[in-house]
């Protein structure tokens, strides 16, 4: 899932180009010599899997098909995981779900070299395919990486770099790979799986987790699980002679463990409670000062902040897994109005706390109704809202002069 900026985008651009000329005087050649099939053994393709990497794009994993076919000049990387921040209007585009990648062909060596740099492993599986198989998939491969048609809109489950590589081997596998992992349940949710990947950064885990809404606790299966790479290398494993070997290619020595996010998130969270806290002296027996006030009106507008940029995700872009986000009430976009509306009224800050705690209590009973895992918001904001909604009832004293 992981993909690469294009800052070789005009050299992949005449690739693309070069890979097709070889393409169709190989072809000539064969129909010339009146010959409509490939022999097995003339030519190989196999599934490429790399391991993920440090940079945040890269955490997933990242996969492609190598072609070999000595007989029509092809030895290339066909790789569906290349994204040009240059671009027009990326950074709307992308925020918007309308971001759009390409893919394209390259030689092994040029592929390969990259990885190591960077450290990740590759794994490699020889495909067990027939030469009309085999055929079918060069021609599919190579039509996808032409100018005109290797730009495809990018979704992060159903539509990346790995899904792309699954369709490609379904299509010449007759629906084999659909009927095999489309039957069987994957026992782990996409959140889950995004969890996994995203473990070692917990700021990256906090972010996604508030980003995407219920969708993505539903049960899935192996199918739509392989947005994964490694999850559709080893579902093709498990295909019965569908793979005839596989070997690490390069093994590197960089390992990138699993973390603890939550137990951080928790930290940061209580931490930020302190600092709320250490405000207050002595706790509840006077009124907010302007210091507490300050923090706690800066958090909850923050917070609102956060809630609209949610809301917006959910109702005017086309990432369908932001709908329904429970999370637009932890960061609650009312808090910015209540704010101002409240603040200077009679008794303001009471309805302001009362506002705060019942979202706050709201967001966990619906998320909870709904299905959707909000363990990392809530492990992080819940403390620091509960909280703020305390000082808040304690600071309704400058309300009533008492």
């Amino acid at each position: 899932m992981s993909c690469r900026p294009a800052n070789i985008v005009q050299r992949l651009h005449y690739s693309a180009w070069l890979v097709f000329l070889i393409f169709a005087c190989s072809t000539a050649v064969v129909n010339a010599e009146d010959q409509t099939t490939i022999s097995r053994d003339a030519a190989e393709a196999w599934l490429v899997t790399y391991a993920p990497g440090e940079v945040y794009y890269e955490r997933f994993g990242h996969n492609a098909l190598w072609l070999k076919n000595p007989g029509h000049g092809i030895d290339h990387i066909f790789n569906f995981g290349f994204f040009d921040f240059n671009q027009p209007n990326f950074l709307s585009r992308f925020l918007r779900g309308d971001t759009l990648y390409f893919s394209a062909a390259r030689k092994p060596e040029i592929e390969f070299a990259e990885y190591r740099a960077s450290g990740r492993s590759i794994k490699i599986q020889k495909l067990n395919l027939g030469g009309s198989q085999y055929q079918q998939l060069e021609q599919y491969l190579i039509a996808q990486v032409q100018p005109g048609k290797r730009d495809y809109r990018y979704e992060y489950f159903r539509n990346n770099c790995s899904t792309r590589v699954r369709d490609a081997l379904d299509l010449v596998l007759n629906q084999q790979l659909f009927h095999s992992l489309g039957g069987q349940a994957a026992n782990v949710t996409l959140r889950q799986q995004i969890n996994t990947a995203s473990s070692a950064d917990p700021w990256l885990y906090l972010g996604m987790d508030l980003a995407m809404g219920p969708n993505l606790d539903q049960p899935q299966s192996l199918w739509q699980a392989a947005f994964i790479p490694e999850v559709l290398s080893q579902a093709v494993a498990g295909i019965p002679g569908l793979v005839a070997s596989e070997s690490a290619y390069y093994q590197s020595d960089n390992t990138w463990a699993e973390g603890q996010p939550l137990q951080y998130l928790l930290i940061a969270g209580f931490g930020f409670a302190v600092l709320f806290i250490l405000t207050v002296r002595p706790w509840c027996k006077q009124a907010l000062s302007s210091v507490s006030r300050m923090l706690v009106f800066s958090w909850l507008s923050l917070c609102a902040l956060g809630g609209v940029f949610l809301l917006w995700l959910w109702l005017a872009t086309s990432h369908v897994d932001a709908a329904g986000n429970w999370n637009v009430l932890l960061l609650n976009p009312l808090y910015l109005p209540a704010i101002f509306w409240l603040r200077s009224k009679s008794k303001g800050l009471l309805w302001l706390s009362i506002l705060v705690l019942t979202s706050t209590v709201l967001a966990a009973l619906g998320a909870w109704w709904n299905g959707q895992d909000m363990t990392a918001p809530l492990v992080f904001f819940g403390p620091v809202l509960l909280l703020v909604a305390t000082l808040l009832w304690c600071g309704k004293k400058t309300d009533t002069g008492s």
